[in-house]
């Protein structure tokens, strides 16, 4: 059963409205939880550097095709297998260049200065020979860029200015043995694993240890940036490594959970789920910043924790907004970050629908970063099977989202890859996608034999040496190892921690903190019917109070008149009676009477704010301005807050958001309704992993309510059952 629980909301935004040239302005952008993004922007060209793209308009071309075709040509493949073709737009001759020594004007054309500075014009001068190196260093390398498909020209500057500068920093030494230390850790950890619990599928990150490079850096940046909360959606493969090798996790309860044990807390009722959906939520600290970091309980069933991922940031936002100054904006305290897989993310439909969600005021977060874990191949199905696209990263697209590629097999490059993956998000609050090109040493499981549909790829990869052995060969070429001993003390060390988790595992036991603790505190986990009654009801004058408000617009709002006559008239008429009430005043007279004792209300779904059935009306829309109120955000004395999110066309994507609202605190309301109730159908996966079994398998309680309305009005069968047994079902 779902328990009354809550989400978070967001507050209009302080700034003013930011919005794309030529679109119409959102009609409830005044409305409590509109939230955008403070606008970014680049100047235009100046005079000068306008004449000078003229008068060298064939480099300038050139340029531009590096920047369109440059990831075509790019070193990216560890494995090789990828199909290389010769970029004819990348040759010279196609625009009249080619003389190695022949000096040109950079202004408008190659941005060469500072990457991160805003207000850059480059004005420096260089012979071909040079550009040309340094478009083939920038375009062609160990990483590629995509994003001259963003319609914005302001995006596109920062991006040329952002990866095509001439000097980049060089990692420190330090810098260079934090990224030895976690590639052979993560190493280390999947050969301790595999040889002491050779029977257990534990999806290792064997062959893309490089994931471990990039989140490090990416809680780095959070934390150095002022990030608070960090939240984490993945699927299974890498999820130990992450778990217990940068989120803290013990690896004492690792073990005691490989060895047959519960990872629940003793005197609780529940199931609890297999090693690979396993979360923690530690604090971190990077030079002396803490950032929280929440990696999610996650399903089997992939890319399904995508939108619940994105409703926990929403809500940690409107938490962190309510303490903010003003001038906090969109993105500022919290950020989401979703890992995927290669096949699943082109090939689950979820990720369509989250993307579509990404950007709008009543759902965005301020953009989510997404990581591809790309082994190019999905369990035995190679990609050219696997998408009709060049890339997984693809379907970003739709959303214009820039996409980073980058060799995993290079790991300074990965950790180079992410400061600009960070730097986008940070200015302009929309997702990005890294694309981090990697292999899996095993098969999907490391019980399964993949040579049996890949021999070919997996002869390949059984000659190849380790991502973190060749960078030990790298270190040692350079002297920030001192030699072998150095390279063995730091394994030795790692397995000397694994070997004292392994010995107190047995005795190990989980803290009853594990749940029902911060925003939760106060709240019981029911093993039995309570046989106390809850007294819910409320004084009759104060919900007449309350139904007045829900029909009273504020000034300077004209309501459409068959409203006036018909819902407004209507309801105030059937309090006066004080009998006949409908539902969508008992509905209003629920919100508001919580909204009077402190609790906020949320509800999203499709066409909510009207109702499928014109029959909620709980927001109107001014006939003369088309500006949008709600009601009940106007009481008098209340500082909860109602809102109204009418959501995009998705069931699977929406009610995963708004479950992931929930999760955050149990001091709001959060409901979800079903267009028609025969629809919920759309989201039955997220009900049958999330809603109806997530207590039960990791004590995690939500009091989502589902709203499904229906009826035998003619509408046929889609529209008439709502298929009531499930739930009857559910609930044996």
């Amino acid at each position: 059963m779902f328990r009354a629980v809550s989400c978070n909301i967001v507050k209009k935004p302080r700034s003013g409205r930011v919005l794309l040239r030529n679109t119409r302005y959102y009609h409830d952008d005044g409305v409590y939880g509109y939230r955008v993004p403070r606008e970014f922007k680049l100047p235009d060209y100046t005079e000068q550097e306008l004449a000078n793209r003229s008068r060298y308009g064939s480099l300038l071309r050139m340029v531009q095709a590096y920047r369109t075709h440059g990831h075509e040509g790019a070193q990216l493949d560890p494995l090789n297998i990828m199909k290389r073709k010769e970029v004819l737009a990348l040759k010279p001759e196609r625009y009249g260049l080619g003389k190695d020594d022949e000096r040109y004007n950079l202004a408008g054309i190659l941005h060469t200065n500072d990457a991160l500075q805003e207000n850059t014009s480059g004005g420096e001068e260089a012979d071909f020979k040079t550009i040309l190196n340094h478009l083939q260093a920038v375009y062609c390398g160990k990483i590629a860029y995509e994003f001259m498909h963003i319609p914005s020209a302001s995006e596109r500057r920062w991006w040329y200015h952002a990866v095509e500068s001439w000097q980049k920093p060089e990692l420190t030494v330090d810098q260079k043995k934090r990224i030895h230390e976690l590639l052979v850790n993560s190493e280390v950890f999947d050969q301790f694993l595999g040889k002491k619990f050779p029977n257990v599928k534990r999806y290792g990150l064997e062959g893309a240890e490089s994931m471990m490079v990039a989140l490090d850096r990416l809680f780095e940046l959070s934390a150095l940036n002022g990030v608070q909360d960090v939240i984490i959606g993945m699927p299974h493969r890498g999820r130990l490594n992450l778990l217990c090798d940068l989120l803290n996790y013990p690896y004492a309860a690792l073990f005691h959970k490989m060895k047959g044990f519960s990872e629940l807390p003793e005197g609780t009722f529940a199931s609890g789920d297999v090693i690979s959906h396993l979360t923690n939520n530690p604090d971190l600290e990077y030079h002396g910043k803490k950032v929280h970091v929440s990696l999610l309980h996650n399903p089997s069933h992939l890319e399904a924790i995508n939108p619940v991922a994105m409703g926990k940031a929403r809500a940690k936002q409107t938490d962190r907004l309510a303490t903010a100054d003003s001038s906090c904006n969109l993105g500022d305290r919290v950020m989401c970050i979703q890992i995927h897989g290669d096949a699943a993310f082109t090939g689950q439909g979820v990720v369509m629908e989250s993307f579509g969600m990404s950007n709008l005021p009543h759902y965005s977060s301020g953009g989510s970063v997404h990581i591809v874990v790309n082994n190019q191949l999905g369990y035995t199905t190679p990609a050219q099977n696997a998408r009709s696209s060049a890339y997984c990263s693809d379907i970003g697209k739709m959303i214009n989202v820039p996409v980073v590629h980058v060799n995993g097999d290079y790991p300074e490059d990965v950790a180079r890859a992410l400061d600009v993956v960070f730097e986008y998000r940070n200015k302009f609050r929309k997702d990005i996608i890294l694309d981090l090109m990697c292999y899996r040493r095993w098969g999907h499981n490391e019980l399964d034999e993949p040579a049996f549909t890949q021999p070919l790829m997996y002869n390949n990869i059984r000659h190849r040496t380790s991502v973190p052995k060749l960078y030990e060969k790298k270190l040692l070429q350079e002297s920030v190892l001192s030699g072998e001993s150095e390279v063995e003390a730091v394994r030795q060390r790692h397995v000397e921690m694994l070997e004292q988790g392994l010995q107190e595992a047995e005795s190990y036991k989980q803290s009853p903190n594990y749940h029902l603790d911060g925003n939760w505190k106060g709240i019981e986990h029911i093993k039995e019917q309570p046989e106390e009654q809850v007294e819910t009801g409320c004084d009759v004058e104060l919900l007449k109070e309350i139904g007045k408000y829900s029909v009273t617009p504020p000034e300077g709002i004209k309501v459409h008149p068959r409203l006036q006559k018909y819902h407004i008239e209507q309801r105030l008429k059937k309090l006066s009676q004080g009998h006949s009430l409908d539902w969508a005043t008992a509905e209003a007279l629920a919100f508001g009477s919580l909204m009077k004792e402190g609790m906020d209300v949320r509800i999203s779904g499709q066409d909510v704010g009207r109702g499928t059935f014109s029959q909620r009306h709980a927001m109107f829309v001014c006939q003369d301005t088309e500006r949008a109120v709600v009601p009940l955000n106007h009481m008098e004395n209340v500082k909860s807050h109602f809102e109204v999110a009418n959501s995009p066309l998705s069931e699977f994507a929406v009610l995963g958001f708004e479950y992931g609202m929930s999760l955050e605190s149990p001091k709001r309301l959060v409901l979800w309704e079903a267009q028609f109730g025969d629809f919920f159908n759309g989201a039955q996966i997220i009900i049958d992993t999330f809603l109806s079994s997530g207590e039960e398998k990791w004590l995690r309680q939500s009091g989502l309510v589902m709203l499904l309305p229906h009826g035998q009005d003619g509408a046929g069968p889609e529209h008439s059952s709502s298929r009531i047994e499930r739930f009857l079902q559910v609930n044996v």
